[in-house]
């Protein structure tokens, strides 16, 4: 089995990846080190998972102009998504890709959703006429997928919008130790998520 290792002190990306690989790359940096002081920090895990300040500590650090957490008089900057600023978020330690839904305020209750999966990204509303295929792509190579909304930017206070979001704070992982049956002593495999 070949194993690849990240040298850590590595400081430039791979010159053949653009933009979308970087950027994607930089947020799960910033998720996976917020993960790890969450670890550390019991006061900067309730903070995270407090729902008013999940879509800061996942965007840009900020609650109403003001950064939700200050470190070592350093604030917390966010991980570098973007999130309608009233999008609820739900961490969910059960799912692995995102899910956004768009539910129209009112009696409507049209609903448009946008599901990432490894392969694919689908993109389908619900309401009066049933439920309706937007879109449904391959994913690309290069990881980015175009979705446009059947509304203009100024519409989004009439959504509610949610996000289930997957969750791998380390502290909720666990190791599955797998032995071989003359040897229950000494694991052959470990596994964890992160």
């Amino acid at each position: 089995m070949e194993t690849i290792t990240v040298d850590q002190k590595q400081k430039t990306l791979p010159q053949d990846w653009g933009a979308t690989q970087k950027q994607i790359y930089h947020i799960c940096e910033r998720y996976f080190e917020l993960s790890l002081k969450c670890v550390r920090d019991k006061d900067l895990l309730e903070a995270f998972q407090n729902p008013i300040n999940t879509v800061a500590f996942l965007t840009d650090g900020k609650k109403d102009n003001t950064y939700v957490w200050i470190e070592n008089g350093e604030p917390w900057k966010g991980c570098g998504m973007k999130l309608p600023e009233n999008t609820r978020v739900i961490l969910n330690y059960e799912t692995t890709w995102p899910t956004l839904y768009f539910t129209k305020k009112g009696d409507s209750k049209e609903t448009i959703t946008i599901k990432e999966s490894p392969l694919f990204v689908q993109v389908f509303s619900n309401g009066k006429e049933g439920i309706k295929t937007i879109k449904r792509e391959l994913l690309a190579e290069n990881g980015e997928s175009k979705v446009i909304l059947p509304f203009d930017t100024e519409d989004l206070q009439y959504y509610d919008a949610i996000l289930i979001l997957p969750c791998f704070i380390p502290n909720k992982d666990m190791l599955a130790k797998v032995f071989c049956r003359d040897n229950s002593e000494e694991a052959k495999i470990i596994l964890s998520t992160s």
